[in-house]
């Protein structure tokens, strides 16, 4: 955990732009936000120990901690408790204004409101992971790939394999996942994948948006472009970081 020299200094950053987009990453006890352009971070609240999922949908932060799923408010980190029952849950996702959620061999479609929830027909035994994509929900489970319609269960199943995937995230039409070494962009309609480059084995911390994956690396933070694959170092203190997002 960062000392308390560390945690003094963070408060006189200056505060990030209410308009750019920024990362929200879970580090030991404590939610901070993080800058996308110079990886500059602020300490929002405590608590957080033992999260390992979180995601944001319409302007708010979502999180599974233990048996419990939290709303959190992105500009203070307050939070309010949804609903309980989460405990097990292996996988969690947001779009089109439900929240995802696979737990044994069951997806959940969460209504973000009141953290009501309603079970997608079919059998998700083995789902590692999850991601909204190209208007679905794309599913990872027992390393293959399915596009998925949440309301019926429909799915289409993508080409290739995706065994050893270690993080997958979603932006636009575009799925991002890391496999062993390699940061892939994977077309969510038509499955045709590109590599984005290498170097990112053993990587579970992923984020995407505006034409950029975030990753977190043996403890550092990473910016990777979805054009080139062109990447750079923002910052190099999140050794412990459990979950991550992006608004």
């Amino acid at each position: 955990m960062r000392n308390a020299c560390v945690l003094i200094a963070a408060l006189l950053i200056m505060t990030i732009p209410a308009s750019a987009a920024s990362l929200y990453a879970i580090q030991s006890d404590v939610l901070y936000r993080i800058s996308t352009t110079d990886g500059s971070w602020q300490p929002l609240t405590e608590s957080w120990n033992g999260t390992e999922l979180m995601v944001s949908l319409n302007g708010m932060l979502y999180a599974i901690q233990g048996d419990a799923l939290y709303e959190a408010d992105p500009a203070t980190g307050s939070w309010t408790l949804l609903s309980e029952s989460w405990n097990g849950t292996s996988a969690l996702a947001a779009g089109g204004g439900h929240l995802f959620a696979a737990q044994g061999s069951s997806v959940y479609m969460i209504d973000p409101s009141d953290g009501s929830w309603t079970s997608i027909p079919g059998d998700y035994a083995g789902v590692q992971h999850l991601a909204w994509a190209g208007n679905a929900l794309m599913v990872i489970q027992n390393g293959a790939l399915y596009r998925t319609d949440p309301y019926s269960g429909d799915y289409t199943a993508l080409p290739s394999t995706y065994a050893g995937t270690t993080a997958a995230t979603g932006s636009g039409d575009y799925l991002y996942v890391i496999q062993d070494d390699i940061l892939y962009s994977v077309n969510a309609y038509s499955g045709d994948y590109a590599s984005l480059g290498g170097g990112y084995a053993g990587s579970t911390e992923i984020a995407a948006q505006g034409g950029y994956v975030y990753c977190v690396w043996e403890g550092s933070l990473w910016k990777t472009s979805t054009a080139d694959g062109s990447y750079e170092q923002l910052d190099s203190t999140w050794e412990g970081t459990t979950a991550l997002c992006i608004l």
